[in-house]
C-alpha cells in the first residue's frame, strides 16, 4: 500500500510527489496506537481476525470464489446462490471469525435471495464500576 512509485533508471515512475505524500498520510494515521488503545478500553475482547478473503467467502456456506463479487457493492454466491450485499457479507466473515459469533446457517430460497435473519438484541452485561479505583 506505501510502496514507492520511484520505479527504475530504465522506466522511471510518475507522480512520485504525489505518491510520496500519499505514504506520508497513510502512515501518519497510527492504526497500531488505534488496535492499542481499542485493546485498553475493552481488555480480553480484542481480537485480530485475518483479512485474507473475508469479502470473498459465503457467510452461508462458507464457499470462496472470486467470481462472487459480482460488482464493488454486490455478493453473490456461486456454491448455493446467497444474496447480500458484499460489505455486510464480509462483516458476518469478521464476526464469525471471532470465534464468539457462531456462523449463520442459511438456505437460499428460490431464486437463491435468502430473507434476513432476526438478531437478539441482548447484550453483555457491562461492568458497574467506573473511573480510577480507590484502594
Amino acid at each position: 500500500m506505501t510502496r514507492s512509485a520511484r520505479g527504475t533508471l530504465a522506466e522511471p515512475g510518475t507522480k512520485v510527489a504525489q505518491k510520496a505524500g500519499l505514504n506520508r498520510s497513510i502512515l501518519a494515521q497510527g492504526w497500531g496506537l488505534l488496535r492499542q488503545r481499542t485493546g485498553h478500553k475493552a481488555p480480553g475482547r480484542v481480537e485480530d481476525v485475518p483479512a485474507p478473503f473475508t469479502s470473498l467467502r459465503c457467510s452461508a456456506c462458507g464457499w470462496i470464489e472470486k467470481k462472487s463479487r459480482k460488482s464493488q457493492a454486490d455478493f453473490v454466491c456461486v456454491s448455493c446462490g446467497f444474496t447480500c450485499n458484499a460489505d455486510e457479507n464480509a462483516s458476518i466473515n469478521i464476526a464469525a471469525g471471532q470465534g464468539g459469533i457462531l456462523r449463520p446457517r442459511r438456505s437460499a430460497g428460490a431464486g437463491g435471495v435468502t430473507t434476513a435473519t432476526s438478531r437478539s438484541s441482548a447484550r453483555e452485561p457491562q461492568p458497574t464500576w467506573v473511573g480510577i479505583p480507590f484502594f
